[in-house]
């Protein structure tokens, strides 16, 4: 995976310098947002189900088809019910997700019209968390009760445990777009292969997204 991931980085530049440029059609700025839905992998699926994804990003042209990015991407990792009851928990005190801060180039080519088609690929530092929790009675002093009289005693969730790593990680996909009208407004759909290792436990993702690039 690390050959063709730098293999697609080289190639992405290749292509980038000989596509020829187009000052008057596209914007130096770029951004994007965006959600969907994440697939585990690996040894991941045994544990979590699917789930849902955001992503928002921005980044800067150099020419009319290639472009860096830099992005925030965040996924949820709910734990599968045999899991669970394994653990004897439930979905309600028993969580894990993973967010992550990439960078990333991007080549964009035309299809067809307002059709185009792009490959992204990059690095970052990711990082995965999970906690488990309890209810439990005790002082809840949210601004509600402070305005009344103070605070009050409600059933509230205790953390009881939680663990958190980060890592480098990597990703690697590609995406369509709809431009909209004559604008550099255009709809994106996005399959991504997202991939970091915490402690030697790899974490695998594919997440489909669909947004709105700039």
């Amino acid at each position: 995976m690390r050959r063709r991931s730098l293999l697609l980085v080289i190639t992405t530049f290749i292509v980038a310098a000989a596509i020829p440029v187009d000052a008057q059609d596209y914007s130096r700025f770029r951004f994007n947002v965006g959600g969907g839905v994440g697939f585990p992998q690996g040894d991941l699926k045994l544990f979590a189900g699917n789930s849902g994804n955001f992503v928002a990003g921005a980044g800067y042209n150099f020419t009319k088809y290639f472009g860096v990015d830099t992005e925030y991407f965040w996924e949820d990792l709910p734990i599968k019910d045999q899991v669970l009851q394994q653990l004897n928990a439930t979905s309600q005190n028993l969580r894990a997700q993973q967010y992550a801060w990439t960078f990333n180039p991007i080549v964009e080519v035309p299809v067809f019209r307002k059709f185009g088609t792009y490959v992204i690929g990059g690095i970052g530092w990711y990082h995965r968390s999970g906690q488990t929790t309890t209810p439990a009675v005790g002082a809840v002093c949210i601004p509600y009760w402070s305005w009344w009289y103070g605070c009050a005693l409600a059933t509230t969730d205790i953390v009881t445990a939680s663990r958190s790593s980060s890592a480098f990680g990597k990703n690697i996909g590609m995406g369509f777009t709809y431009r909209i009208g004559e604008s550099h407004l255009k709809i994106y759909a996005e399959a991504r292969y997202h991939e970091a290792s915490y402690n030697n436990v790899p974490t695998k993702l594919v997440p489909v997204t669909f947004g709105i690039r700039w």
